[in-house]
């Protein structure tokens, strides 16, 4: 008997583990994109001397700026959001004399804008992490790098002084031809998101980390004029943790007045759905969620959305920017997973072959972590149920501007695809296998592709993770479903579920 209790005990252990590690794939294949920006860490206490780094000189650059090719191909055909037959303008200039400072300018869409402060002749200030790691980076090339834990408050608002008398001034450029007084703080925007979305981190990061840089810049002694907050476009429909965190943040920047501010909620970005690009290349099918058909989104590129971003600062946007929330969507008509997926296959010239997963599989999910969470109550379990939800949310929500003065930009996704199947993927595009489930192997899974060939092998899509309840009252079942040769026993497996005779 009590070998019998210790097998059962076993098994469900097995099944908990399955579910997390496929309720984890289908998330990330969904929605890692939404939650790729910067993660502050701590720093060991240095000179404040030897955290700053300019990358001006020729050096060793090992990551190429994605983004910048289509800068040439589009430098004169930018679309301003609200008046597109106005006379195009670069502003390349706008920043001459003055100071941005960018928090999260490691991530995805800092990135960009850091490389857009740096065009406009801003005095460029890139809080980072790492500043050996960021200083490898083309796309960071001529900014000051600077490390700063953006988690503590403290060292945010003694480096936003040290910032403001001109500690971190490079060259006569940037301070616009004066010799003593430094270039004022003009812009703070933030990038700053939690990449995980769990309560913990949300609250850390989206709340509190960027309540930190807006507090330093309105410091009497900063006197920043101008924040701009890179937000999301999920947050009108304000289920998640994470949503809930950004609007709380949002509250407070609304509610101070000693600087003008932009709220940005861009509808998704181009890399947050090519993500499945390499699976397709390798042979896989295009993992659609529904009929591919159940949601829409225009998404917009970062060098256009950074264009944005910074632009909202400008005073000739003040009627139209200022003191907003300014949801902004690509130029693209409204486009379908499954769209999204025939486009990818048309710029890779092959034959479109897809698989579904019914969207109900994510509430089935949930249903089961709850259980767990009922009977083995932990900390994790919520922070399991919240990813569960995260990867429905973003299964079943529009991603979608419908106001044709909420598009912006001239780059397209059949653009993207296109440029893509020439040069690759950049190395941002999130859709590893997070390492936290598979840190100790030295090759990164791709989620999409593991749930591609999962279904194409199991066309009963109920398997994949619904299938712990049915376990969970049939143990005995477990090791068929764990074992090597699991594929060949899932006749028997539905036969035993069933508790009805199956014919051969």
């Amino acid at each position: 008997m009590q070998l019998q209790i210790q097998q059962r005990q076993r098994n469900c252990g097995n099944i908990a583990r399955i579910a997390i590690s496929a309720i984890f794939l289908l998330h990330r294949a969904l929605c890692s994109s939404a939650l790729l920006s910067v993660v502050p860490a701590s720093t060991t206490k240095q000179n404040t001397e030897s955290k700053f780094l300019l990358a001006r000189t020729t050096s060793f650059l090992s990551t190429k700026p994605y983004f910048t090719e289509y800068a040439a191909e589009s430098a004169d055909t930018n679309i301003r959001i609200g008046d597109a037959n106005s006379i195009i303008s670069n502003n390349q200039r706008s920043g001459l004399g003055k100071t941005a400072i960018i928090a999260g300018s490691t991530g995805y869409i800092g990135r960009a804008c850091v490389r857009e402060c740096v065009a406009r002749g801003y005095n460029t200030i890139a809080l980072v992490r790492d500043i050996s790691r960021a200083s490898t980076d083309e796309a960071l090339h001529r900014a000051s790098l600077v490390e700063c834990d953006v988690t503590n408050q403290s060292e945010v608002r003694n480096l936003f002084v040290d910032i403001a008398n001109g500690k971190y001034v490079g060259t006569m450029q940037e301070r616009g031809g004066r010799e003593t007084s430094p270039p004022p703080v003009d812009i703070v925007i933030s990038c700053l998101a939690s990449p995980s979305g769990i309560e913990s981190e949300v609250h850390a990061i989206d709340y509190q980390a960027t309540l930190n840089v807006l507090n330093a810049g309105r410091n009497p002694s900063v006197k920043a004029r101008h924040f701009v907050l890179l937000s999301a476009f999920c947050c009108r429909n304000p289920i998640l943790k994470l949503q809930q965190a950004k609007l709380q943040f949002e509250k407070r920047l609304s509610e101070q007045n000693e600087m003008t501010y932009s709220i940005v909620r861009p509808t998704a970005f181009f890399k947050s759905v090519s993500g499945q690009y390499e699976s397709i290349l390798q042979g896989n099918s295009y993992v659609l969620f529904g009929d591919g058909a159940a949601t829409q989104c225009n998404p917009i590129a970062e060098e256009d959305l950074a264009k944005f971003m910074c632009d909202s600062a400008l005073e000739e946007y003040k009627e139209q920017r200022w003191g907003k929330i300014l949801n902004v969507g690509g130029p693209d008509a409204p486009l379908t997973n499954k769209m999204l997926g025939e486009m990818m296959f048309r710029a890779i010239n092959k034959p479109a072959k897809f698989v579904y997963v019914p969207t109900q599989v994510f509430d089935l999910s949930i249903s089961m972590i709850e259980f767990f969470a009922k009977f083995w109550p932990s900390p994790k379990w919520k922070d399991v149920l919240e990813t569960a939800k995260i990867g429905k949310y973003y299964a079943v929500e529009d991603m979608l501007t419908t106001e044709e003065d909420e598009k912006f930009g001239s780059i397209r996704m059949m653009d993207h695809f296109e440029k893509i199947a020439r040069e690759g993927q950049d190395p941002f595009t999130p859709v590893y296998v997070s390492h936290l489930l598979f840190s100790r192997r030295k090759q990164c899974l791709r989620a999409t592709a593991v749930i591609s060939k999962t279904l194409e092998a199991l066309p009963a899509v109920s398997i994949s993770v619904p299938l712990g309840f049915g376990l969970l009252s049939k143990p005995d079942l477990v090791q068929d479903v764990i074992s090597p040769n699991s594929l060949a026993n899932v006749h028997m497996m539905l036969a035993g579920l069933s508790d009805t005779p199956t014919i051969s």
